[in-house]
């Protein structure tokens, strides 16, 4: 099933998103998918979410329980696109999968193992070479 995150993000023109999930109780959801645009959470978390209505998706109340996942959203720029395969085979190296929307947007996956500060030391130098732009979801 989809569980629904009110989302207005002005930049991107998303006012929403639905993230796939599994029922784990009584309004609790794992998450199934990576987000693409919310930033709350991360793969596997498990969410609080209630339906305002019977025939409606479940809406995001809050992180019930983290997973220890973390997701960074990368946004590769024009300049970045010739180098886009070596980029993905080093985030591979640095411990992330991925997932693509389009040949632009991706989303990174760390297990909870994995140390992510060569991750973000790298992607901070292909955004200082304006090659991509990123940004790290919240793990609070």
């Amino acid at each position: 099933m989809k569980v629904h995150f009110d989302l207005p993000e002005p930049e991107m023109g998303v006012g929403g998103e639905s993230l796939w999930a599994a029922a784990v109780g009584p309004n609790l959801y794992e998450l199934r998918n990576s987000p693409w645009h919310v930033r709350k959470v991360n793969w596997l978390d498990v969410i609080e979410a209630i339906p305002e209505a019977e025939d409606k998706l479940p809406e995001f109340v809050k992180v019930h329980k983290r997973s220890g996942h973390r997701t960074i959203h990368v946004y590769v720029f024009e300049a970045g696109q010739v180098n886009k395969q070596e980029f993905l085979e080093m985030c591979n190296q640095l411990g992330a999968t991925y997932e693509g929307m389009d040949d632009k947007m991706y989303a990174l996956d760390f297990e909870p193992e994995i140390d992510i500060a060569p991750a973000i030391e790298y992607l901070e130098s292909l955004q200082n070479r304006e090659l991509i732009t990123w940004r790290l979801n919240d793990y609070e």
